[in-house]
């Protein structure tokens, strides 16, 4: 999401706004990414991760955007969510993405108010 990813979910959302971005602790094997996007969208998230300096970081909070809208994918959408088109899928929009000092984040998915100990350990790059 830092490139201008769209976040593809397989839920839609009435929410709007802030959202801690982070990474999961169990990333997605090689086999599962390419049933998930193909091959060459595949390549091209890890070409775009590598030529963007970005690295992989698992359990940790990675970034701060500001969710602006929730919509079904369509089939254009394929390039900018690195994902093959499915129509039961809904496009996470986010604005204003910025990296953040990653630190380690337990939780699951979903929308929680965070408190203020967590809020002490956000720290732009």
């Amino acid at each position: 999401m830092l490139l201008g990813k769209i976040e593809t979910r397989t839920w839609n959302t009435n929410y709007r706004g802030l959202v801690l971005i982070c990474a999961s602790k169990m990333p997605y094997n090689e086999s599962q990414v390419m049933g998930i996007s193909g091959e060459v969208l595949t390549q091209k998230s890890f070409i775009d991760l590598l030529n963007n300096g970005i690295k992989e970081e698992k359990g940790k909070a990675i970034a701060i955007g500001r969710l602006v809208d929730c919509r079904p994918m369509r089939e254009e959408d394929e390039n900018k969510c690195y994902v093959k088109y499915r129509p039961d899928l809904f496009c996470h929009i986010y604005e204003d993405v910025k990296p953040i000092k990653p630190f380690d984040w337990k939780g699951s998915q979903g929308w929680k108010t965070l408190d203020a100990e967590t809020i002490k350990k956000i720290s732009f790059i």
